[in-house]
Formats: structure tokens, sequence, C-alpha cells
């Protein structure tokens, strides 16, 4: 067997049944009442599990033994209780999605630069107050960054390093700026990212039509909701360029 699903099922422990699935690849316990996961040392057995998820529970914390799982790729705790995290949970190096949103996180570990595979990280509607420079220089595979509903005053000026990043979300934080490196943070598409308007409609669409035969590409998004951030797109160059012309602020302009 190969694929369990329990969701709903009102479990509060982990079922010792799952010990002899030795195929087991993916295992969905989301939406039920298990407070503890000590068991997930009993789990060390399950060589091929490669998919955890574990949402919508009231677990308190995430034991060491996490540690035994080597082969995830995928372990979803959102919407948990979760306080900290293990530095077992940075061993496991072959994650590349990682869900925690909606747990009581203050903190996200330096730690976390060892997941270097990382493409989806959602930290979203935690209480985080900054994010560790290691995400940015590490993570560089990253091409999903959610942290929405936090309470984070900046972004780090590493942002430039994730050159994968195509959707990044912050809403609902107390950003006061955005580090002039975000308009480095490009993908392949076309080398820039294009500019979406909230009904997502793309702006300076070129003027004349696509030649026939020749499928339109569209580009990425970064995912920021706020009035005033609306810049945030532009070359450093060009950011330098209006903050020197006195653009920013009209009634700070140079005078001539």
């Amino acid at each position: 067997m190969a694929e369990v699903q329990l969701q709903a099922c009102q479990l509060e422990r982990l079922p010792s049944a799952l010990l002899a699935l030795t195929g087991l690849r993916s295992l969905d316990l989301q939406h039920n009442s298990l407070r503890t996961l000590e068991e997930l040392l009993g789990l060390q057995h399950l060589r091929r599990l490669s998919c955890l998820r574990l949402a919508h529970n009231r677990v308190l914390a995430l034991p060491a033994s996490v540690g035994v799982l080597r082969a995830l790729e995928l372990l979803d705790l959102a919407h948990n209780q979760l306080q900290n995290l293990p530095s077992a949970l940075f061993t496991l190096h072959k994650l590349r999605r990682l869900f925690l949103a909606g747990n009581l996180l203050e903190e996200l570990p330096a730690e976390i630069g060892a997941l270097m595979l990382l493409s989806e990280l959602d930290l979203s509607a935690n209480r985080l107050e900054c994010l560790p420079k290691e995400l940015f220089e590490s993570c560089v595979e990253l091409r999903n960054l959610n942290v929405a509903n936090n309470s984070l005053g900046s972004l780090p000026a590493g942002l430039g390093c994730l050159t994968q990043l195509s959707r990044l979300d912050v809403r609902g934080n107390s950003l006061e700026e955005l580090p002039i490196e975000l308009g480095m943070a490009e993908n392949d598409v076309d080398n820039e990212l294009l500019d979406y308007e909230e009904d997502d409609e793309p702006q300076g669409a070129p003027e004349s039509a696509a030649p026939v035969g020749k499928k339109e590409v569209k580009g990425s998004y970064v995912s920021i909701h706020s009035s005033g951030f609306r810049d945030f797109l532009l070359k450093p160059e060009l950011l330098r360029a209006i903050v020197d012309c006195g653009f920013e602020h009209p009634s700070e302009g140079k005078r001539l």
C-alpha cells in the first residue's frame, strides 16, 4: 500500500498499524485531534514515506524524532499549535514543500538554511517579527514564499538572492519599506517579473500582438497587496533614479 488517507477520523494518536506499511509513500492525517507526535519514531521503518500531512490537528510540539523521516519531500503542519521548531526538522534535506501556516511561531531558526531544496514555504498567520538571512542565502530554490499575516517590519536585503522566486506574499504585515534588492529577484520568464493589477491583468502589455503560432509567455508575480508598494518591481537603478530626482517625495525634491 502506497497511500493512506485518514482525514477527519477523530484520531488522538498515530495508529500503530501504520508501522507495518513499509511501502507507504503518502500519509494524510489532516483534520483529526492529534496532540502528540511521539510515535513518529516508530515511522522510521517507512523509508519511502515522502508526503506527510498533519494539518488541522492540535499538535503542541514537533518531536526530535521527526528527523527519522529522511525521505520526506512534503511536510504539512499547518493550523496546529506549534510554538517552536526542533533542530531535527532541518536535517530533512529532501524537503521541498514545508507548510507551517496558522501556528504560534515567533521565530524561524537560522537552521532553515539547511533545507536547500525547498521550493515552497508557507509561514503565514504566525507571530514572526523577522526572517533569518539564512533563508535567503541558502534556500535559493524557493519559488513560493508566503509570510502573510505576521508581524514583520522589514524584509532582509538578501531577498535578491532568490532568483527563482515567482510568488511572494507579505500581506498583513507592518512593512515600512522594501529592500531595493527585491528588483533582482527575477525568474527566467523573459528575464523580468510582470506587474499585475488587483484583477490579475498584466500591465505594460506590448502594443503589437504576438506573432501567429507563437505562444504568449506570461510572467510570474510577487503578491504584495499593500498600497504604496507598487514600485517594488522596478529595477534597482530605476528606484535609485526616482529617489535622486525627488519624485518619491515631491515636497522634498531637488531644485534646479
